[in-house]
């Protein structure tokens, strides 16, 4: 009896449980999601989605900022190709005034112009007989067909005068020292009136005078000749002018330099003309060339080699020789001493650094006096001295632009 009871109570306890519908256990952790909400991985997607599309967008910035300073290099390398030497002739042009076309010894200086790879053009000026400059500078084209021409006025001007006219006007400048009370300013307008002309302030005026010499000394040959004691022809009378002794003449051109920065060129023929002419026109179309050299680290290591500089190449080489002629530079040091220091101390910062690590300044001052200098033209060996080392570290620490390195000048 026990034991049918037993399987009695088992069998029901197993039909209850097989007719219960099955219950998930409830989660009561973190990660349990509300009713109704989606599930957790679709939570998490819209996420990743930011997070790709900020790193996509960011990775397109750099795209665009790598093409934009690709395209800044490009077009300052084509820029600095426009000023080569070799290349900044073709971009200047000489405009001359027809006023020199009445001489006929200008066909002499124009040829020679005409022989340089510039443009030249003949067009009225504001003063008569002078020659401008302005230079044709192609815009960098940021397309294929986008190519503008910036002209730019220079600010050279040269003015041809006939040396009875610029012996006249000096004659008034002098006469405007007597007049005038002293520390007053020169009137430079009786040399070269300038008051009315549109930007005269901004422009460099510079004054060739041909064949002074020979004028003068005609003058003096072929001038009035008096016809009697005391009496002279009104015609033959000679202008206060061609009495200017050639100190007046050299006083007034260093007025002229000093006052209005005005340059003076006595010129004895056509063909030096030219050959002034064709100079300055060199120099001017240097000008952006120079001008863009000095702007860059090391200015003073050229691209050559040749007497005026250096060659340094992107490893560092020639460093070594760019501090050796450093050294040079100062007064009475020759190349065997400027190599002894170069050996000694290879890098400007290495000598520095052994100013830091002296203890006393009389043991700065000395540092190169001992340095041992081979000559190989006396065959003596001597050494830097005390003059020399001073100076030098006067030169590496000292802040004072107007200090005195040599005391024996």
């Amino acid at each position: 009896m026990a034991g049918s009871e037993r399987c009695r109570r088992a069998r029901a306890t197993w039909e209850v449980s097989e007719s219960e519908p099955e219950v998930e256990p409830e989660s009561h952790g973190p990660s349990a999601a509300p009713e109704g909400s989606p599930p957790a991985a679709a939570a998490v997607r819209p996420k990743r989605r930011r997070a790709a599309g900020e790193a996509e967008a960011r990775r397109r910035e750099r795209q665009r900022r790598k093409e934009r300073e690709a395209l800044e290099k490009r077009e300052a390398a084509a820029a600095w190709r426009l000023l080569r030497p070799e290349r900044c002739l073709r971009l200047l042009e000489v405009c001359v005034d027809p006023g020199f076309l009445e001489d006929p010894g200008s066909d002499i200086w124009i040829e020679a112009l005409r022989s340089l790879d510039c443009k030249n053009s003949i067009e009225p000026q504001a003063i008569p007989c002078s020659i401008t400059w302005r230079r044709n500078m192609p815009s960098i084209p940021s397309a294929p067909d986008d190519c503008m021409v910036k002209t730019e006025e220079e600010k050279e001007v040269l003015v041809l005068l006939e040396p009875a006219d610029f012996l006249k006007r000096l004659c008034s400048l002098t006469q405007t020292f007597v007049d005038a009370s002293s520390g007053s300013q020169p009137d430079l307008n009786q040399v070269l009136p300038l008051a009315s002309l549109e930007g005269s302030s901004t422009k460099t005026y510079s004054l060739a005078v041909i064949g002074l010499d020979a004028y003068r000394c005609n003058q003096e040959q072929n001038g009035w000749q008096p016809l009697s004691p005391g009496k002279q022809s009104p015609r033959s009378q000679p202008g206060p002018e061609l009495f200017m002794t050639q100190q007046e003449i050299l006083e007034a051109q260093v007025v002229l330099q000093l006052w209005g920065n005005i340059d003076v060129q006595l010129l004895d023929t056509w063909q030096e003309f030219g050959e002034h002419v064709c100079a300055l026109t060199k120099a001017i179309a240097r000008r952006p060339y120079k001008s863009q050299l000095e702007m860059q680290e090391l200015s003073f290591c050229t691209a050559g080699v040749s007497g005026k500089g250096l060659r340094v190449e992107k490893d560092g080489t020639g460093l070594w020789q760019v501090w050796k002629r450093q050294i040079q530079q100062f007064n009475r040091v020759s190349p065997a001493t400027a190599a002894a220091i170069a050996e000694a101390y290879p890098s400007p910062g290495l000598l520095v650094q052994a100013y830091e690590e002296c203890s006393t300044e009389d043991e700065k001052l000395l540092l190169l006096s001992n340095i041992p200098v081979k000559s190989d033209i006396s065959g003596k060996d001597h050494r830097v001295g005390p003059d020399l080392s001073r100076r030098i570290y006067l030169f590496m620490v000292s802040t004072n632009p107007d200090l005195i390195l040599d005391l024996t000048v």
